[in-house]
């Protein structure tokens, strides 16, 4: 259960910390900071809109994807896009387009590991303890979200051009640096997710030394889904 939570926890790294330097980003002036496109806050809200579309798409396509390779491929997968997309992001960020689609990506692969790490986490945790399961993976998603937030505030607080004061602008290798920590994050969380399902699989492998007590993870839960129709 460990490597679960740790992706979870990055998670919310990715979910949460990203969200204000995104905002902020968009909404700089470029004449005075050097980056960003002066957008008000209904233009934010339009440059981001469809990568909340693509995060509900995201959602609804978990479970057809889940059939074919298991919730814990989909889940490293996601965190896989996630990462690239922040990657992308930190190398390309001078347009708008460009901005516009590397935010859909994050938004699918969000959508995506948002839907299967509950279900990962419940498959995993015995049927005793599976409402403890799911509420710990909240709490940490939740912690690790307000740990990066402050963090990533204060990179951005403690970068600006001149001595920090409410109207200076942090530099924007300060934001290069936010969506690098996020990237990262987001493949630690594709890691743990590959390390935990190779970890129990190797549990079900007869003769290993503990004793078999789970079935194969990703049989047991593609099993329980209906048959594609």
């Amino acid at each position: 259960m460990g490597p679960f939570y740790l992706a979870a926890a990055g998670f919310g790294v990715v979910y949460f910390a990203a969200q204000a330097p995104d905002t902020t980003f968009l909404a700089a002036d470029p004449r005075a900071a050097g980056y960003g496109f002066g957008m008000s806050s209904g233009q934010i809200s339009l440059v981001l809109l469809p990568a909340i579309v693509a995060a509900v798409a995201g959602s609804a396509v978990t479970v057809p994807l889940a059939r074919r390779i298991g919730y814990r491929s989909a889940l490293a997968d996601a965190f896989g896009l996630v990462a690239v997309s922040f990657l992308a992001l930190a190398a390309r960020h001078g347009t708008v387009g460009e901005i516009v689609v590397i935010k859909v990506l994050t938004g699918l692969g969000l959508g995506i590991a948002l839907s299967a790490m509950p279900t990962v986490i419940v498959e995993a945790a015995d049927r005793s303890r599976s409402g403890v399961a799911t509420a710990l993976y909240n709490d940490v998603k939740t912690f690790g979200g307000a740990l990066a937030g402050g963090l990533m505030a204060a990179v951005l607080a403690t970068s600006s051009h001149d001595a920090p004061t409410p109207d200076s602008a942090p530099a924007e290798t300060a934001y290069v640096a936010v969506w690098t920590l996020c990237a990262l994050c987001a493949a630690a969380g594709a890691g743990a997710a590959l390390l935990a399902r190779r970890v129990e699989e190797a549990d079900t492998l007869p003769g290993s030394s503990g004793a078999p007590t789970r079935r194969n993870t990703e049989e047991r839960e593609t099993s329980r889904l209906p048959p594609v129709q």
